[in-house]
Formats: C-alpha cells, structure tokens, sequence
C-alpha cells in the first residue's frame, strides 16, 4: 500500500455528501461545505442521536442503509464512525434528485442576475417593513434563466407572508452536491430561503401552485420557506 501524506480535510470539505463531527456531549465540532445547509434547519441534535442510535459498538465505524428525510435532503445511507470517546462523526448519503420529465417551456425567461433581483424585491418589501431584515447571499452565482416578472411576483407574496415578523432571515446559495435533470440536461439547484419568527400559513397552497408554474419547489414549514430553484443556464 503506498503511503500518501495527503490532507484529507479538503476532499472531506467538498465531499457532496454531507459530514459532521460531533463531541461527545453533541457539541459540532467539524462540518463539511454540503453539511452547512442541512445544519441551518437546526437539526444537529437529531443527528448526533440519530448517530449515537447507529454507531458502532466499538472503536470503527458502520454503515447503514436506511431512508432517511431531514428538511429538503433525502438520504439512503449513513456511515456512523469514531476511534476515542470524545468525538464522533456521521456521513449521510444524499439520494440523486430525480428528473423533471416534462418539457419545460422558457418563453419569456431571460438571463438574469439572481442576487439583483432579490436585492430589488427587498429594497420594495423594506418600505413597508419595521423588523430587522438580514441577508446572506452568494454572489458568485452565474446568471440564470429567470421568468423576471413572474418570479418577483411570487417573491413579493412570499415577503408578505412575514410581514408581522419581528426579524427575517434572507439566504441564497447552491445546493452543493444536487443536480436536476431537466429534459436530459443537468443543472445545479440554488436555494433561496427565508425565515422569521412568524409568518402567515393560509395562502400556502396558492403560493405552491404559482412558484410550481415556473418550474420552482417550495417547502414549507412554521416560520420559514424554502425554494429550490433550477439554475437554468
């Protein structure tokens, strides 16, 4: 076997599955760039018991298949390992993102930048909002195929939605490790999501049906929403 002084950390960092490292109190004490999105659901307890629950009876690690749900990821399998008892580590094996089988019809899209329009539908929402707003974008995102008109309007009715929030919380990045397949093409996902400290749940389903028209997912929860957005280039 060749002996290779290789920092592991960097293939571990971009790996497009998920990895944390846990203490042995649950504290996270490592997390790879895949991890970082699934961890903004605020769910790292689930997974240190979810990885206490599959670890190993000794010193080493072990696989599991399993199906496994955990805010927009899917997974299949898990691999739970730890060689001391201070520290152990999960991996999560993220199912592929299944095809958009459909033709999708682009009239009246064009090239768009994501971060500009976002950007203007704030700047519109701030005028009539008093809570504290905060923004987290990644600007490094080329510019997609946009429906401009149709798009600010679903995130207009989206920001209204929060409107009796005391805070919200804007964010805007690619879904690292997950592509779509639209009409045998790949293409990668950028999420936008939007969380406060309450928002308005009845007018979900009609939102749902306008953002679906334009080839966007939705995900719901009490005080948030999620979009998964095709990155059509």
């Amino acid at each position: 076997m060749n002996i290779v002084s290789t920092d592991f950390k960097f293939f571990i960092e971009y790996d497009s599955n998920p990895f944390i490292l846990f203490s042995n109190e649950g504290a996270v004490l490592y997390l790879n760039k895949s991890a970082e999105l699934l961890m903004g659901i605020h769910i790292e307890r689930k997974i240190f018991d979810f990885a206490l629950s599959y670890a190993p009876k000794s010193f080493g690690h072990k696989n599991t298949l399993l199906e496994l749900s955990l805010g927009l990821f899917d997974f299949y399998g898990i691999n739970v390992l730890y060689n001391n008892d201070d520290e152990i580590g999960i991996h999560l094996y993220t199912r592929p993102r299944g095809k958009i089988t459909y033709e999708v019809k682009l009239e009246g899209y064009s090239k768009t930048d994501i971060n500009l329009l976002l950007q203007a539908n704030i700047e519109l929402f701030n005028i009539q909002y008093s809570g504290k707003l905060y923004l987290l974008a990644d600007y490094e995102i080329p510019e997609l195929l946009i429906h401009q008109n149709r798009f600010s309007l679903l995130l207009r009715k989206i920001f209204e939605l929060f409107e009796d929030s005391d805070s919200l919380s804007v964010s805007l990045k690619i879904k690292i490790g997950s592509m779509i397949v639209v009409e045998e093409k790949k293409y990668p996902i950028v999420i936008l999501e939007l969380q406060g400290s309450k928002r308005v749940t009845s007018s979900d389903m009609n939102i749902k049906e306008s953002a679906s028209d334009i080839h966007i997912d939705l995900h719901f929860k009490d005080n948030a929403i999620t979009l998964e957005i095709p990155a059509i280039l």
